[in-house]
C-alpha cells in the first residue's frame, strides 16, 4: 500500500486541491455589522443604497451608478457599496477589470483580520462578493478557455461557499478539474457496476 512518502510531490497537490478545505470562518454575532463604518452613520449609507437599488430594479441605471459611486467616493471603506456598485458597473456593461476592482475592495474591507472574526453581516457580504467575482472569473473563462481565468473563479467559488453560498460550493466543484476527473472516475465505475448487475440478472 502506497504511504505519503511513496507520493510524488504533484501526488500530494493533487490530493491537496480535492480533499483539503479551509476552516471554517468565525463570524460573531456581538460584532458591530461594519467595523470600518460608525454605527450611527451606517442607517444613512443603507438608505443611499436602497434607492439605488430601487433605481436599479427600475432600469434607472445611470441614477443606481451616481449615487453608488458617490456613495463610495465620500465613504472608500464602506464595503457593501463597493459590492452594489459592482453589480451596477455589470450592469450598465462597464469594463470587466473596473467590476472586479470594486469587488476586489469590497472583499478586502469585509475580510478578517489576521484570521479573526467577522460580524455576520460581513460574512453575507464576503458570500456575495466571492460569489459574483467568481461568476465573472467563470464568464471570462467560458469566453477565452483561459486556465487562469477558471482557476481564479474555481478560488472564489470555494471562497463563497465558505461563507455559506450553496451556489458557490456547487461551482467550486464544478470548476475542481482534479473533482471533475474523480467524478468521472467513479461515475465510470459505477455504471460498470450497475451494467455488469443488470447483464447478470438477465441470464
Amino acid at each position: 500500500m502506497a504511504t505519503t512518502l511513496d507520493l510524488t510531490p504533484n501526488d500530494l497537490r493533487v490530493l491537496t486541491n480535492i480533499f483539503d478545505t479551509p476552516p471554517p470562518p468565525l463570524i460573531d454575532s456581538t460584532l458591530p455589522p461594519d467595523p470600518h463604518i460608525p454605527a450611527s452613520l451606517l442607517p444613512s449609507l443603507k438608505a443611499t443604497e436602497r434607492l439605488a437599488i430601487a433605481a436599479a430594479e427600475a432600469s434607472d441605471l445611470p441614477t443606481a451608478h451616481s449615487l453608488l459611486l458617490t456613495l463610495t467616493s465620500m465613504h472608500p471603506t464602506y464595503a457593501s457599496g463597493f459590492n452594489n456598485l459592482a453589480q451596477v458597473l455589470r450592469l450598465i456593461s462597464a469594463p470587466l477589470e473596473d467590476v472586479i476592482a470594486a469587488l476586489d475592495t469590497s472583499i478586502s474591507l469585509a475580510a478578517p483580520k489576521d484570521g479573526g472574526s467577522v460580524s455576520a453581516a460581513q460574512a453575507n457580504l464576503l458570500k456575495m462578493a466571492y460569489t459574483q467575482r467568481g461568476a465573472l472569473w467563470y464568464g471570462e473563462w467560458k469566453r477565452t478557455g483561459e486556465e487562469a481565468c477558471e482557476e481564479r473563479a474555481r478560488r472564489d467559488f470555494e471562497e463563497g461557499g465558505r461563507w455559506g453560498s450553496g451556489v458557490a460550493r456547487e461551482m467550486a466543484v464544478r470548476t475542481n478539474p482534479y473533482a471533475r476527473l474523480c467524478g468521472a472516475i467513479v461515475k465510470e465505475a459505477l455504471t460498470r457496476e450497475y451494467m455488469g448487475q443488470g447483464e447478470v440478472c438477465g441470464k
